[in-house]
């Protein structure tokens, strides 16, 4: 009998403590910064979603049970977004700032944390250092965005070797978001393409909803941006400048911004007119021509018919300049 209760007994703590296995995810940090008051949480995989993490005095907490391995990025007001890898169990620190982050923890976040170390001892070869990570890590998830952010991200990507690095990873790698919409960006042609953006509607600053109607414009530049990334306000800004030089009835740019925090956004707007135009949906990467065009990274801009077809991505200063004048001019002689 002693031995049947003492059986039970055993048993019955062996599923207590199976039971009591903690599945939660933890994420802390200390910020050097303790002026931020919030980061967020931009979800990629499995499911695209957003949250805001709270900061006291720089640090934080973030916990949540992951029902398979999730990939979220944080990203701050000053538009430097890092990844983050979570599973179940898992606990993560971050500690430092957005320029100089130290992300410890298990799976790929060691692993990310390791090439940031080598690229700070190392700023000269960074390219061969991500292509030997890539190579030598092809089953991690951390590949991923070590392509996308020393490959894809480049004004002049080599598509060859995108295509030979990409065939390299691993099948669950490809299959994560960030690779998928690398793949697509690599087929694109920019001279060739002849897409439509889908139509959309959007309210300008003062509630009033922008259409592609209503305007005379044969040419619309619709400028991606955000207020935390400093690249785009410069780009945003150049442009500005540029529209003053192109006549009001041919040309107009219609700002999308992927800001969240509506104050931060309205701070670095410019002055509305009729040919300077600035939206916000605070959905940030979810906006709608963002996710159809899979545009990842900032500056983008696409230039279009009043049609809305798209007659090429990504042009600034004079050769936009250019290209419109001619496009002006190819009007003209048609009528």
């Amino acid at each position: 009998m002693k031995l049947v209760i003492r059986f039970i007994f055993f048993y019955s703590l062996l599923i207590l403590t199976s039971c009591s296995e903690d599945n939660t995810f933890t994420l802390t940090g200390e910020l050097s910064n303790k002026k931020e008051k919030y980061i967020i949480a931009i979800y990629d995989d499995p499911i695209g979603k957003v949250d805001t993490i709270k900061l006291t005095d720089g640090k934080f907490e973030y916990s949540f049970i992951p029902d398979t391995i999730t990939i979220f990025r944080l990203a701050n007001d000053s538009g430097i977004a890092l990844p983050v890898f979570a599973d179940k169990g898992w606990d993560v620190n971050f500690k430092g700032s957005f320029a100089n982050p130290h992300i410890k923890g298990d799976g790929p976040n060691d692993e990310l944390q390791q090439f940031r170390d080598k690229v700070l001892k190392d700023t000269i070869n960074k390219s061969s250092l991500a292509k030997d990570f890539i190579l030598n890590n092809r089953t991690s998830y951390a590949s991923a965005y070590i392509l996308n952010e020393y490959f894809i991200q480049d004004k002049n990507p080599d598509i060859k070797e995108l295509k030979e690095l990409i065939a390299q990873i691993d099948g669950h790698v490809k299959d994560c978001r960030i690779v998928d919409i690398i793949q697509k960006k690599v087929a694109e042609n920019k001279e060739d393409k002849s897409d439509y953006i889908n139509y959309f509607s959007c309210k300008d600053r003062k509630g009033k909803y922008v259409s592609w109607s209503s305007k005379d414009e044969q040419y619309t530049l619709v400028n991606i941006w955000a207020s935390w990334d400093e690249k785009s306000i410069v780009i945003r800004d150049s442009l500005y400048n540029t529209i003053k030089t192109l006549p009001e009835k041919d040309f107009r740019v219609l700002n999308i911004s992927i800001d969240f925090d509506k104050n931060a956004w309205e701070k670095e707007c410019k002055k509305d007119n009729e040919q300077w135009i600035e939206t916000c949906d605070f959905k940030g990467w979810e906006n709608s021509v963002v996710k159809q065009l899979n545009i990842n990274t900032l500056p983008y801009n696409i230039l279009v018919t009043k049609n809305r077809k798209i007659i090429t991505t990504c042009i600034y200063g004079d050769e936009l300049k250019e290209k419109i004048e001619n496009l002006i001019q190819e009007n003209k002689k048609k009528k």
